[in-house]
Formats: structure tokens, sequence, C-alpha cells
């Protein structure tokens, strides 16, 4: 079966006062027509489906319009809980979404570890994968405080306690998998940073208790891990089988620059390897896609800009010449505008910046965002940099 992983869609979101509802129903739209073009099976979004805990209407209905669409083409979907996501939100329609293929897991149960365990059907109504669905998880959902522990201690149980929760929710699904004729893949989620991982802007600080980031000792060997919650696209194994999807759209100026990916998997190229393979950090996140493409069952998508974004740095004068080049704004389309950032690096404070910036575009399809200054010292290297460059 084939299996689409993403994350961080963030609906509802404003960026500096714009919606992004038009990126979002683009978005949408051409994630569908996807499904129907590779013919998925089933969705996996890692986490911050909402970017509020009070998402506009809009972004609800859009929510609920998706789980519709997805039935239509009769492709399971399975939604975990992220930061951003309201808990009590996700319940208040998860039992009646049941019954539409869409699966929803808002918080972590140790009651109803079964709860975690989703299977997913292939056309034939065989089970082809079982889904560890793990949220965001909070202290609170996975431990019991001590009084008296020390900051050390609490980190250490906590990290026990997280990789304790992972651990039952594999083992339940290993051992519903021994009743299959044939063992199907096992593939776990998660929405938190791992050691390693690289993070842009638009990410909140996320700490589980007071961990900040959690070493991928701490996963068991699923034969995927869907990680969500870093907005760049990114493996955090040398196998490529635990990795970030990344954001959609970009949700801050700094994701510019890479591509957005999503990740298509195909379980039938998965290769059996014994439940103890480990799985070594790998050095280079950012991996060539030449590399990438070396692994057969994972295929990364490209996703396309819905919203024209720019960030220019340099002079006034440097960005001035920028604006005024033939072609900067060639290619959008009709009615289409682009959202300009502009960082004037200068040490001598000018006090007309974004004047003489709205000057330049006053004629183009531009809408200006956000002007920042920075000093032209900070590029400056000190001399601490230069002996970290000369050791490298």
């Amino acid at each position: 079966m084939k299996i689409l992983h993403t994350s961080d869609w963030h609906l509802g979101q404003h960026f500096m006062g714009k919606s992004r509802r038009d990126e979002h129903r683009a978005f949408i739209d051409w994630l569908l027509a996807l499904v129907d073009k590779e013919d998925i099976d089933a969705v996996i979004v890692a986490g911050d489906i909402f970017d509020t805990s009070s998402p506009p209407s809009y972004a609800r209905e859009m929510y609920h319009q998706l789980v519709l669409d997805m039935k239509a083409r009769a492709c399971q979907l399975v939604i975990v809980a992220g930061n951003h996501d309201s808990v009590s939100m996700l319940n208040e329609s998860k039992s009646l979404l049941s019954y539409l293929d869409t699966q929803v897991s808002s918080q972590a149960n140790l009651d109803d570890i079964e709860s975690h365990v989703i299977p997913l059907m292939n056309k034939q109504g065989e089970i082809a994968a079982w889904v560890c669905a793990v949220p965001y998880l909070r202290p609170k959902d996975v431990m019991k405080s001590l009084s008296g522990q020390s900051e050390q201690d609490k980190k250490m149980g906590l990290l026990q306690h997280i990789s304790d929760f992972y651990q039952q929710v594999y083992l339940l699904a290993c051992g519903k998998n021994k009743t299959l004729k044939k063992p199907v893949p096992i593939i776990g989620t998660g929405h938190l940073t791992a050691m390693g991982g690289q993070v842009s802007e638009s990410v909140r600080d996320l700490y589980v208790g007071t961990l900040e980031a959690l070493p991928t000792s701490v996963f068991p060997a699923f034969d995927y891990l869907a990680l969500g919650h870093i907005h760049r696209a990114q493996a955090i194994t040398k196998d490529g089988r635990f990795r970030y999807s990344g954001s959609p759209i970009p949700l801050s100026f700094d994701e510019l620059g890479r591509d957005k990916t999503l990740v298509i998997l195909d379980t039938d190229l998965f290769v059996e390897e014994p439940e103890e393979k480990e799985l070594p950090v790998m050095g280079d996140l950012f991996a060539n896609e030449s590399e990438e493409s070396k692994i057969e069952p994972i295929q990364l998508v490209n996703i396309p800009m819905f919203q024209p974004m720019a960030s220019l740095k340099g002079s006034l004068k440097e960005v001035t010449k920028q604006l005024n080049e033939q072609g900067f704004v060639k290619g959008l389309e009709s009615g289409q505008t682009l959202w300009l950032e502009v960082t004037i690096i200068a040490d001598d404070y000018l006090s007309d910046v974004q004047k003489r910036i709205m000057e330049v575009i006053d004629d183009k399809p531009i809408e200006l965002l956000r002007v920042m200054r920075k000093s032209a010292l900070e590029k400056r290297p000190t001399l601490l940099n230069l002996a970290k460059l000369c050791l490298s």
C-alpha cells in the first residue's frame, strides 16, 4: 500500500497580518489530486493540523471537508495532535470522524494503549500496516512527578517514561502483527524535537517537560517514523526512515530557499529487517536528493509554492537594485502579489528605510510585510568565529 506522510499544516495561521486561507485551500486541492494520481491508500498528518487551539471557522470547515474528500477517495486519514492543537477541540468530532475512516489521536492514554495502534487496510480489505499513533506528549500524560526530585532526575525520569510509552505501543503492534499470516510494516508517529533536527524561525521552542530534544534511542525499531513539529524537511537517521516531512507552506521567511516536500511510502518495497536493528543518527540532515532517492520505499514529492514570497538582504542600495531588476516579479499570475521581507544591513541609522522601499515598489505587485535593520558589524567574523573556522 502507499502511505503519505505530511505535518504542520497550521490551518488558520495569520502571517504578519495576512491570511493563509487561499494557500491552504490550494495546497489541499493539490494534495487531493496527488492522492488520486499516486493511488494513495492512507495519509498521516503528524501534528499541528491547526495553528491555534481556537482556529477560525474556515479552518475547521477545511478540516472537516478534508475528511469527506478523503473518505470519497477511500483514503484513510490518521491525524495526531501537535503542540498547537487543542485536545478538547480535536476530541469534539473524534468519534464521528472514526465512522468516516479518519482516526484522531489527540492525547497519550496510558489506560488505553490499544487506542494508539491503528490498522491501515489495503484495497483488498486486509491489514497492510500498523500505525503507532503517538501525539505530542505532555509530561502529565505519561508520568506523575515526585516531590524532592532534582532537575536531572526529573529529566531522566521523563525520558524513561516517554521511551516506555513508545515501547508499550510498539510491542502491542508487534503482538498484533504476529496474529497475521504475514507481518506488515509498523509505522510510528511523533510531534517533538529530535536531537539534530534543524529548526526555523516559525518553530516554537518545544519542551516535553524539561527536555528540549529527544535522542533517537527513545524510539523503537519502527519500519518508518513519521515526525512533525520541525518545518524543514529532513531525515534524522542514515537510512532516511525516521524523518520530518516539514510543513507544506513556508511559515516564516527563513524557510524560503528549500523545497517544501511530503513523503510517500510504498510498504510493498519495505525490506524485512531484524527487530533489534540499530538506526544511527544521520550526519548530514540535509542530504543530497539523489542520495535520498536511492531509498526505494521512500519518495519525496516537492510541493509547489502557492504564495510568492521573497526575502532580500543587503544595503539599501543593493536591495533597491534587486527590486528594480527586470524579472524580480516575473512569473506572477494575474492578481497575485509577492510578499516581501527586507533586511537592511548598515551601521548608520536610516530613519526612512521603509518609506524609501515603499517608493521603489509602489508600481509593482509587491506587499512589504517586514523591514528589519541589521548592523554590518554582525556580519563581520569575530576572532572566536575565525578560530572555529580554522579548526573545522
